[in-house]
């Protein structure tokens, strides 16, 4: 994708970040120190945060943002909810959870409208659309997201569970065993992170499907705080939302800059191939889905989330969307 057509991938979102940037940019102060907890190890999709970091944009709004590895976003959330972290990345439906289990956390930001949770075929196996998994030895992890609103998908799809040899094995395992043919499908991979990786591991193309094309198009990665911070420091809320911003539509703007500066700061953890597939995968599912405002959120696509993961037994109650998330830091949403 040249530059031309990266820069048109979300129409309407330059003016919506700048209008972020112009309101809080100012002169660069003595830094505040806080910290962001990512859900998981570093790879090419926490790349808008090494940018922020590495070009300044923190440090503009006089924040230093230590950004942290995670070891998985409920773990994140806890650190977050007991002041140990300042901000945490994870997926809405953890979050969600969290809310309901009576932690004092909420999104300030809406990241991804839809969660890349996805299908990948190894080479060979179509896979063009939830029916195809009949027939097929598919792989869906006892522990994964996917797994709790499989029947639920199924049953959306038409698809007869009866024709579905679902087996769950290691992690570890789950890719050689879709390369070497033992498994035709992975059903519960993230597209804007493994995919990549076994598209550069793997020796021909590979169908895909997302599964929010299919009935389950939940919300993704929520950027969330404290609500002691909400109360007690709005000021600095905005002013990481302002700089992450910038963070995300610099990678936008300028995806291979922004994947060697996220190789070059992680050398030791990000492969070039993959990392530059994960920030490009990145882009498009930015693109997904409503409001194209980046980081707001809205009523409707979280009222939707929130059916969805009832519906499929994830949690067992709804409350108001304003109790997960708001907009109220986003400058033009106040």
């Amino acid at each position: 994708m040249n530059d031309d057509a990266r820069k048109g991938v979300l129409p309407g979102l330059v003016g919506a970040v700048m209008a972020v940037c112009i309101a809080w940019a100012g002169p660069v102060m003595a830094d505040d120190s806080y910290s962001l907890r990512l859900n998981w190890k570093m790879k090419g999709e926490f790349t808008p945060f090494v940018v922020a970091d590495k070009k300044g944009f923190f440090s503009e709004q006089g924040l230093g943002v230590a950004v942290k590895e995670g070891s998985g976003a409920t773990l994140a959330l806890q650190s977050v909810a007991t002041g140990e972290d300042d901000f945490a990345y994870v997926p809405s439906v953890q979050l969600i959870q969290a809310v309901n289990s009576g932690m004092p956390v909420k999104a300030v930001a809406t990241v991804y409208k839809v969660d890349p949770m996805g299908m990948v075929a190894r080479p060979g196996v179509t896979l063009d659309t939830p029916k195809d998994l009949e027939g097929k030895k598919v792989e869906i992890a006892a522990s994964s997201t996917f797994n709790n609103v499989w029947q639920a998908f199924a049953k959306a799809n038409d698809i007869d569970v009866s024709k579905v040899d679902v087996v769950s094995v290691s992690p570890g395992a789950r890719f050689g065993l879709l390369l070497s043919g033992q498994v035709d499908v992975l059903a519960d991979i993230f597209l804007t992170n493994e995919l990549p990786v076994l598209r550069e591991r793997g020796s021909g193309e590979m169908d895909s499907l997302t599964v929010g094309d299919f009935g389950f198009g939940i919300i993704g990665y929520t950027l969330v705080t404290s609500e002691k911070m909400i109360e007690t420091n709005p000021d600095a809320v905005r002013k990481f939302l302002a700089g992450a911003a910038r963070g995300f539509q610099f990678m936008i703007d300028n995806a291979d800059e922004a994947a060697q500066l996220a190789i070059d700061s992680h050398s030791s953890e990000l492969l070039p191939a993959p990392t530059r597939g994960q920030v490009q995968t990145t882009i498009e599912f930015l693109a997904k889905g409503e409001p194209k405002a980046l980081f707001v959120g809205s009523d409707e696509g979280w009222r939707s989330t929130l059916a969805i993961l009832k519906g499929a037994g994830v949690i067992d109650r709804e409350k108001a969307p304003s109790a997960y998330y708001t907009n109220e830091f986003i400058s033009g949403n106040e």
